[in-house]
């Protein structure tokens, strides 16, 4: 398989890269900046461009047979009541672009990273977690996601959406899995797991057109 990753110089992209790698794939890594591309391992291919033009994304995506999209609205700091510093827009927008350059270049298989909250999932959450949310910089990341999954729903190609909880940097030799009724919605999953999930479902057709909810 050949994956294209676009984020892959961040916090869960980075893992993403690297399991590729390790699987024994072709990964092509789409960046937005030198400093980005610095970071990654020269030995693989990578481009630098704006995840939202469709023609920087499809340039990167000739021979592809997957995408993963770990792209985020990022923030000063990981506080969630940080400054954005990014477009509020920019998930859906460079996922729309990512859909266009699917249809051209005939690349049918995406994995999402979203989060939980996104769509119905945000009924899901308890009164008091949606207040707080409300008053937080992730609203609207919430927002996004959501615009983001419907333009998958939409797409008629074969994608899956991930939705973790509360992430993490702690280490994991395990995937993370998909909540079960009574599991917790206050713990936090490894990013290292998460992206072991994106690994998993790429190659797992039952998670086709699915939003999976995901825990440690």
């Amino acid at each position: 398989m050949k994956l294209l990753v676009l984020g892959a110089s961040g916090a869960t992209g980075q893992h993403v890269y690297r399991l590729a790698q390790e699987a024994g794939w072709g990964v092509h890594a789409f960046v937005r900046s030198q400093a980005a591309a610095s970071r990654l391992d020269p030995a693989h291919e990578h481009s630098i461009g704006d995840p939202t033009d469709p023609k920087d994304v499809a340039r990167a995506m000739v021979d592809s047979d997957a995408v993963a999209v770990c792209l985020g609205i990022s923030r000063r700091t990981r506080s969630p009541f940080a400054t954005p510093v990014s477009p509020l827009d920019l998930t859906s927008r460079s996922v729309e672009a990512v859909l266009q350059a699917m249809h051209a270049q005939k690349t049918r298989r995406i994995v999402y990273v979203s989060a939980f909250g996104a769509s119905e999932s945000w009924s899901s959450i308890p009164w008091w977690g949606r207040a707080f949310l409300g008053l937080t910089q992730v609203r609207h990341s919430m927002v996004d996601h959501t615009r983001s999954e419907a333009l998958l729903a939409r797409s008629g190609l074969d994608w899956t959406a991930l939705r973790p909880m509360m992430l993490e940097d702690a280490s994991s030799l395990d995937a993370a899995r998909e909540m079960k009724s009574g599991d917790s919605l206050l713990k936090k999953v490894s990013r290292e797991a998460l992206a072991r999930t994106v690994i998993q479902a790429l190659n797992d057709h039952s998670t086709i057109g699915r939003s999976i909810a995901l825990v440690p």
